[in-house]
């Protein structure tokens, strides 16, 4: 009986980590909340971006559980390798076009989404970026950019809040992750118990 318990124990290991594998690979994921009450009465776009030089390795940004005052029909035309919408959520992909996302929002409340990422292997990094920009393409705000996340496979993600007075991101752990946590945990805690019992 023993040799049965141990064989699922094993089982249920290897059951874990195969589960938990595809979140170790994967790139990191992030909250970003976007406070917007400085350009209160604006209207103008939400710009998210992935872009890199020609030489860099595929990377795809999936971005997604969007919130905040954005409005109906308010979609400028895709630049690049980009698609969906803020309801469906959006995937950009750094090909060798300029990579945009831009959609229409009433500036001056709270927006958040979030992002993850799969990483291509290689050296050569992809920066995705978030920026405000008005109805004639100019950027709202002191700077262009109020976050820059670069990425190269591999490396930790370099994370800029470059206008703070905007922008908050926080590291969200994969789901896969935390099974691969809790399972590990569950397995050793029973592991021990079972080496009392002998």
């Amino acid at each position: 009986m023993s040799n049965l318990v141990s064989l699922l124990f094993r089982a249920l290991l290897a059951l874990s980590i195969a589960l938990g594998a595809p979140a170790a690979l994967a790139g990191p994921m992030y909250r970003v909340s976007l406070d917007t009450s400085a350009l209160a009465g604006t209207v103008g776009y939400l710009d998210l971006g992935l872009n890199g030089p020609l030489a860099a390795d595929p990377t795809v940004a999936r971005v997604s559980n969007f919130s905040g005052a954005f409005l109906d029909g308010g979609v400028l035309p895709p630049s690049g390798d980009v698609s969906g919408d803020v309801v469906n959520g959006v995937v950009l992909r750094n090909g060798p076009d300029l990579n945009f996302f831009d959609q229409l929002v009433q500036f001056g409340g709270l927006f958040s989404f979030d992002v993850s990422f799969e990483l291509g292997g290689g050296d050569n990094g992809t920066l995705f970026s978030v920026a405000f920009i008005d109805d004639a393409y100019n950027y709202l705000g002191a700077f262009a950019n109020v976050i820059e996340l670069n990425l190269v496979a591999g490396q930790p993600a370099e994370l800029q809040l470059v206008d703070t007075g905007f922008a908050s991101a926080t590291q969200v752990p994969e789901p896969g992750a935390w099974l691969l946590l809790a399972s590990g945990l569950f397995l050793l805690a029973t592991t021990k118990r079972m080496g009392r019992r002998r």
